[in-house]
């Protein structure tokens, strides 16, 4: 699916009052040699959280090559350092307009559980039970204090 029409689809899910507050934007650099994108989160026009392909790119790089870690404890680090590829949030934005919003919502997936919080399917008493933990992502957290 193109991103314009991904972006659509997930705007219309977010809540009324919340429409023309929070946007998704992506840029792709495309005479760049591997075509890198930027995918960043803006509400009320600023932005609060950035993915960008280089940034994730070179922070493997470095686990990898100086600290020793493989593939796998290398992304695990810059996830729970809020590194991210581009690529992660427009999967995650595919799956969501799949999943239940009870799924959604319990997600592990930081992009699916934010996503669900700012859904106009989850009302207020919903949003009213769910706990955040201090160690909980930076998006889920803005999107939870959004909706609060």
């Amino acid at each position: 699916m193109q991103w314009s029409k991904l972006k659509s689809r997930v705007m219309q899910c977010i809540s009324p009052e919340l429409q023309g507050r929070v946007d998704f934007h992506l840029t792709s650099y495309r005479k760049s040699h591997d075509e890198a994108d930027k995918v960043w989160i803006t509400i009320d026009g600023e932005r609060i959280f950035t993915c960008q392909h280089y940034r994730y790119e070179f922070g493997a790089r470095e686990l990898i090559w100086i600290d020793g870690l493989n593939l796998d404890e290398a992304k695990t680090a810059l996830h729970c350092n809020e590194v991210h590829q581009p690529k992660e949030f427009g999967e995650a934005m595919r799956v969501y307009l799949d999943l239940p919003i009870e799924e959604a919502l319990r997600s592990a997936d930081p992009f699916i559980k934010a996503f669900a919080l700012i859904d106009r399917r989850t009302g207020k008493r919903t949003i009213e039970r769910i706990e955040i933990s201090d160690s909980e992502h930076t998006l889920v957290k803005a999107f939870y204090n959004l909706r609060k």
